[in-house]
């Protein structure tokens, strides 16, 4: 099983831009927002590991509210039940963020998630073969 945290950055190591950062989206390395003429587009990682022979699950989830936490839980239960099965692999990536690498509060940043993580990347699951 594959757990992958998106938060559109690389917010460990100084909030530097990573592959799935989003199209305008400031970060160290690119404060003037990412310019696909010169970065390229950013990677839909989940969508691509979809298309692989041998992926059971390929599943993009959220952790802002409960009821997403809920869901989650269930998704990543399942990747882990896969993997003891012996089904394939499993990935759970989970849409995030970064309040201290995007420079805002933790309501802000939810708030951005919402509204440009999600239409990014799409909540929900990608791959699921039982």
């Amino acid at each position: 099983a594959i757990i992958f945290i998106n938060n559109g950055i690389y917010g460990m190591t100084g909030g530097q831009m990573a592959p799935t950062t989003l199209e305008g989206m400031a970060t160290s390395t690119t404060p003037y927002g990412r310019d696909v003429s010169l970065n390229g587009y950013p990677l839909k990682i989940s969508n691509l590991l979809a298309q692989l022979e041998g992926t059971c699950l390929v599943t993009r989830q959220s952790v802002q509210n409960p009821a997403a936490v809920k869901k989650a839980k269930k998704m990543l239960r399942k990747a882990f039940e896969n993997s003891m099965m012996g089904k394939g692999t499993s990935i759970v990536e989970f849409v995030s963020t970064c309040s201290s690498g995007w420079k805002m509060t933790p309501a802000q940043s939810n708030k951005w998630m919402e509204e440009h993580m999600f239409p990014a990347y799409p909540l929900g699951d990608l791959k699921n073969v039982d």
